[in-house]
């Protein structure tokens, strides 16, 4: 019998999670330990006026103060906590104080998706936001206008016309419920939420309210910390919290200002403050997990391994199945693929997420022809 030596790979991607508590102070030591979430490019500032379907903005500009570096995300079993890092000012906007200079605004926004589904809420794109992705539902998200922290507030993208939105708004934020809807940008309720449950519906460039949003920027401005409360984003219809912990969710990061003050609105010659050069910068967006502090960190074998663990199948040789098993630390995404000598790809076993434990997984090998299964690290595989 011809033995054929196959290659088995588990790719394991680690989720980004966090269950912390963060002061929103604005000194920013305890993020130190909190994962970098994804970072981004430097000098990827873009105009806001949109691209289609695939396609990217029709221009890239020079705006420091929107030229996001970095992002973390964290939360504890009440509130969601997000971080930037900007090359320039977060928050720095022109303002009366520059006699007629046009008032400017300026964005820390954190988009959600909150039920992992591309068929409910909106397509970044719609916004200007760039690099696209689909099926966001909310926000989280402060303005700043005139020169300061205006308000803290929080969206809702579930409404897919004017007419929707005219019949439905008022009544749902008055019950409290976000229905996940398809929608567009064009069309969306905006909040501020207080303490004592009250709220007041709010537009861009509206009175100052400061709620339970709060922000802190960092002396230099180039780091800005938030927090939103899990209740602000409101209920489904079914009394079911929009977050809560245990849960994934998908989040976009994204800084967005009016540029009376960029370096390409200098860069034209407009007198400081005088003419707007509005510019965006969206990091890749990436799937988060809400943790509690109740989750078990134990399974029904022990202590979870510190480090992904891949052991030898059995039984090998095999004829027609062999039982792989292997241990997380944490949820991954896990990704079992089985190649042959010639790095070919045979078969793929598992391709999703799977929680921490121990885990085994039974390949059925009828269509193959008979081998050994062996082990090689990724490096490997991509050397073949």
């Amino acid at each position: 019998m011809k033995k054929i030596l196959f290659m088995l790979l588990l790719i394991a991607q680690t989720m980004i999670y966090s269950q912390d508590k963060i002061v929103i102070d604005g000194n920013f030591e305890d993020w130190i330990d909190i994962p970098i979430a994804v970072k981004d490019s430097a000098d990827n500032v873009h105009d806001t006026d949109g691209y289609p379907e695939g396609g990217q903005p029709s221009k890239f500009i020079d705006y420091s103060d929107v030229d996001l570096l970095e992002v973390k995300f964290a939360n504890d079993d009440s509130t969601l906590y997000g971080y930037m890092k900007a090359t320039g000012i977060i928050g720095r906007t022109s303002a009366d104080s520059l006699g007629d200079a046009k008032n400017g605004r300026y964005y820390f926004i954190f988009t959600i998706d909150v039920d992992e589904n591309d068929t409910t809420g909106y397509p970044l794109r719609e916004g200007g936001y760039w690099p696209d992705s689909k099926g966001y539902d909310m926000n989280m998200e402060v303005e700043f206008y005139q020169g300061a922290f205006n308000t803290g507030h929080y969206l809702n993208h579930e409404y897919i016309s004017e007419a929707d939105y005219n019949a439905n708004w008022e009544n749902d934020l008055a019950q409290g419920i976000v229905r996940l809807a398809p929608g567009t940008y064009d069309w969306y309720s905006q909040w501020v939420m207080f303490a004592d449950s009250t709220y007041v519906p709010v537009s861009d460039r509206g009175p100052v309210y400061q709620g339970i949003i709060t922000i802190a920027v960092s002396e230099d401005g180039h780091e800005a910390e938030m927090a939103a409360p899990f209740w602000g984003f409101l209920k489904t219809p079914e009394g079911e919290n929009i977050i809560d912990v245990n849960r994934h969710i998908i989040v976009s990061a994204s800084l967005e200002a009016s540029g009376e003050l960029s370096e390409e609105a200098i860069k034209l010659g407009y007198t400081p403050g005088s003419k707007s050069v509005w510019g965006s910068n969206t990091a890749e967006p990436f799937r988060y997990f809400v943790k509690s502090s109740t989750v078990d960190v134990e399974n029904d074998k022990g202590i979870l391994p510190e480090t992904v663990v891949l052991n030898q199948n059995y039984p090998n040789p095999f004829n027609p199945t062999t039982m792989i098993s292997f241990s997380l630390p944490q949820t991954m995404n896990v990704n079992i693929v089985v190649y042959n000598s010639l790095g070919q790809k045979v078969k793929e076993l598992v391709n999703g997420t799977m929680a921490a434990g121990n885990h085994t997984v039974e390949m059925n090998g009828s269509d193959l022809t008979s081998g050994i299964f062996t082990e090689f690290p990724l490096p490997d595989i991509l050397k073949q």
